[in-house]
């Protein structure tokens, strides 16, 4: 049998990663830090994998990332040089590496295809975050190249689940949403969703993205990121009413203008996905809502405090 090592294992796609295939060594970063190179190469000596999910990375939703540019850039660049680097000395077959729809380039005309990754500028306030998986692409297909190693990416748009980052600071605009939603319900207020809930967003059920990265282990089709996007894009203000729905809250939603709400239209497409998986069935939003909602209730609204 394989020895899978899963990094950033805390995490979102890490819970799930767990729950499907909980044979593998999941590693947080309580377990090991990814920043210094010596802890990564002795984590990777001791523990010999085979393969690699390498899910670990530092930043949140666009107000985190925006006023920490630097130094989510410093981190994550850290963090995938060290595990790539530590992956290739240990002769590692297979390592896949998650990167983020942010990468790709504001572009409202028409959607980036995988072709896209590194033309033109992201959005400014995911510029760090965004060019640390820019580089992170480029080391993997440097890799491929001069040692033969079959390490690839995936890039999956905005991921939501159970086991979600649920601060109201950092976290994505979904579990941010399903966290406000609680509170409006416990205090009998209205749902207030910053901007006009006109933007325009993608997003996918992290159990898909796991199905998917284990179906990725099997097999190796190049080190070119391969996009996860369900299909149609909604606004926020549907977004919105989906947790609302999920929630069976009965309030009213204000949508606030005057706050930021980001780029209007991110939307990216894949032109191969379909091809390797002609079969895959993406989760209804309506259904992964309510799981991740379920979840939250069941796990951490009772220790919810904002």
């Amino acid at each position: 049998m394989k020895r899978v090592l899963v990094t950033g294992a805390g995490g979102l796609l890490g819970y799930a990663v767990r729950s499907l295939y909980p044979d593998a060594i999941f590693v947080t970063s309580r377990d090991c830090d990814l920043t210094s190179f010596e802890n990564t190469r002795d984590l990777f000596r001791r523990i010999g994998p085979d393969c690699v999910l390498h899910l670990a990375a530092q930043g949140g939703g666009v107000k985190m990332n925006a006023s920490s540019n630097a130094d989510v850039f410093a981190a994550n660049i850290q963090i995938n040089t060290n595990v790539l680097s530590a992956a290739s000395e240990a002769g590692v077959k297979r390592l896949i590496s998650v990167l983020s729809s942010c990468a790709f380039r504001v572009r409202e005309d028409a959607p980036c295809t995988e072709d896209d990754l590194h033309a033109g500028l992201p959005f400014p306030g995911n510029f760090g975050y965004a060019y640390a998986k820019r580089l992170l692409d480029i080391q993997t297909r440097l890799i491929e190249e001069q040692y033969g190693l079959h390490f690839s990416t995936l890039t999956p748009v905005t991921m939501y689940g159970p086991h979600d980052n649920w601060d109201l600071d950092t976290g994505h605009v979904a579990a941010a949403l399903i966290h406000k939603c609680w509170l409006a319900k416990c205090q009998n207020k209205d749902l207030e969703v910053w901007g006009s809930g006109n933007a325009v967003r993608q997003f996918i059920f992290s159990f898909d993205v796991a199905r998917i990265l284990l179906e990725e282990m099997k097999t190796f089709h190049g080190p070119e990121t391969l996009i996860m996007e369900p299909g149609q894009p909604i606004s926020i203000r549907e977004l919105a009413q989906e947790v609302a729905h999920a929630m069976d809250f009965r309030g009213s939603l204000v949508f606030d203008s005057a706050k930021p709400e980001g780029q209007k239209v991110k939307v990216i497409r894949s032109k191969n996905f379909a091809k390797r998986y002609p079969d895959f069935k993406f989760t209804p939003i309506q259904q992964g809502l309510k799981e991740t909602a379920d979840w939250f209730i069941s796990h951490a609204a009772p220790i919810a405090t904002h």
